[in-house]
């Protein structure tokens, strides 16, 4: 087994394409982050995050997204503590988002990869980042939407087996987050813009809608659109459809001590 650190080459790899709001909360020390993020990681999980196998990454990388994803069912929940605590998940995000891509690109001994950000899906008319940020709000808010769906959504549960729901593939298509309520025999599809959702997005969830009436006859189809603003446009499209419910969410700041 070739063990090597990881955390050094993480750093350099992620730190020039980490999407601002980031870069504010580790504010300009990332290696200190990292290395609270891993002692959170190592407490819950007795295993160091940063220290993997280099001849076997596929296993590593399922072994972190095994852990992250049940990280509120072990008997030391330290980490995802740690993860609320910090801005509502961004230690969560860095894992899943980043540096999980990381690992499947890196061989443990070579230089540092070569970025892949957000900005390589469909960043034609990129102009001051926004649309880097944007989409990695809306991934983060599908992370938090994917731990919190019992709660938010009673009765609901994520759609199938391992997370099967979770940008769900339908018709060429893909669903943000699909939700079922096995005991009602519904189906809930959930659409996420980090931003302003317009009259478009009504297009766009209909469709879903009715590729899931034709794959599922049997069962009762509705869908919601999550956004950070509503515009009116949307509102007068959904107003005659009861099917499509408009939701808006509110990011809560936390501030924790330092000193």
């Amino acid at each position: 087994m070739a063990t090597v650190n990881s955390m050094a080459a993480f750093s350099q790899w992620f730190g020039p394409q980490a999407p601002k709001a980031y870069r504010k909360w580790y504010n300009r020390n990332l290696t200190r982050r990292l290395t609270d993020i891993n002692t959170a990681y190592k407490q819950s999980f007795n295993h160091d995050l940063f220290t993997v196998d280099a001849d076997d990454l596929p296993k590593e990388i399922q072994n972190i997204r095994h852990n992250i994803a049940n990280r509120s069912n072990v008997s030391d929940k330290a980490f995802a503590e740690y993860d609320k605590k910090m801005s509502h998940g961004i230690p969560k995000a860095i894992i899943n988002n980043y540096y999980i891509p990381f690992l499947n690109q890196w061989d443990g001994v070579s230089d540092v990869p070569a970025p892949v950000t957000p900005s390589a899906i469909d960043s034609s008319d990129d102009t001051d980042g926004a649309r880097i940020t944007n989409f990695t709000y809306e991934r983060d808010l599908q992370y938090s939407l994917r731990d919190q769906a019992e709660e938010l959504f009673a009765g609901y549960k994520i759609f199938g087996d391992n997370d099967t729901g979770v940008e769900y593939s339908i018709g060429g298509k893909r669903i943000d987050l699909l939700l079922e309520n096995e005991s009602e025999n519904k189906l809930l599809a959930i659409e996420l813009k980090a931003d302003v959702a317009d009259y478009k997005v009504f297009g766009q969830i209909s469709m879903y809608l009715s590729l899931l009436e034709e794959q599922f006859p049997g069962k009762e189809i509705a869908g919601i659109v999550i956004a950070g603003e509503i515009d009116d446009t949307l509102k007068i499209a959904a107003k005659r459809d009861k099917s499509i419910k408009l939701k808006s969410y509110k990011m809560a700041l936390t501030l924790s001590d330092e000193t």
